[in-house]
């Protein structure tokens, strides 16, 4: 009986993943995914007591990997690994980001575009904007420990520097994944990409 439960609620996901993909959250009703899946609609809600909450089950996967991108990214803990990026000594931290970045694209190619694209009317709508106001709150924090702990490299603390940095972030993995590109030129997509951060960020760091 388990084993069918567990089948049943696969089907759900899978199913509602392709409905939401193709309709959009605000566009779709658990009177669609379940007759798609065979069910009734009231066996439905054994399984989620929403669709808000099937939507978030769908994209969870995706957020917990971008929480945790930036929680390892802005970690104050981590200022000597920095400082080797701030001064160009670091290729391996870009390797690294390289492969952050294509496994967050191929694993989590439909999250992405659910989030980005279909996410309308659904809890996570403003997904996006919230993560971004974070994310600059805690470089900013990041930013102010690293002065403090070496005070001879520059920092930035113009809030609105790193929003628009986050908000280049999301547009550029946007365009990735709206265009059917080969599994090599999203890498050299991806490679440029980091590259050009990296530069500019330490550029913008000048050492004294």
């Amino acid at each position: 009986m388990q084993v069918k439960k567990d089948y049943t609620r696969e089907q759900i996901v899978e199913f509602a993943k392709q409905v939401f993909l193709k309709n959009g959250y605000a566009k779709t009703s658990m009177r669609d995914i379940a007759k798609g899946v065979g069910i009734g609609v009231s066996n439905i809600y054994n399984y989620f007591k929403s669709k808000d909450e099937l939507f978030r089950h769908i994209v969870g996967p995706l957020i917990a990997e971008l929480e945790r991108m930036m929680r390892e990214h802005h970690n104050v803990d981590n200022q000597d690994g920095f400082v080797r990026y701030a001064s160009g000594e670091a290729d391996d931290m870009l390797a690294d980001h390289v492969k952050e970045y294509m496994r967050l694209i191929n694993n989590h190619r439909d999250e992405l575009k659910l989030l980005l694209y279909q996410s309308q009317g659904s809890s996570l709508e403003n997904y996006i904007d919230e993560y971004t106001e974070e994310c600059t709150h805690l470089v900013l924090e990041f930013m102010d420990e690293f002065k403090r702990k070496f005070p001879d490299y520059g920092v930035i603390h113009t809030p609105f520097t790193y929003h628009i940095h986050m908000v280049w972030m999301f547009n550029f993995i946007s365009e990735v994944i709206k265009h059917d590109l080969p599994a090599d030129e999203i890498r050299r997509a991806i490679e440029d990409y980091i590259q050009f951060e990296f530069t500019g960020w330490r550029a913008l760091m000048n050492v004294k």
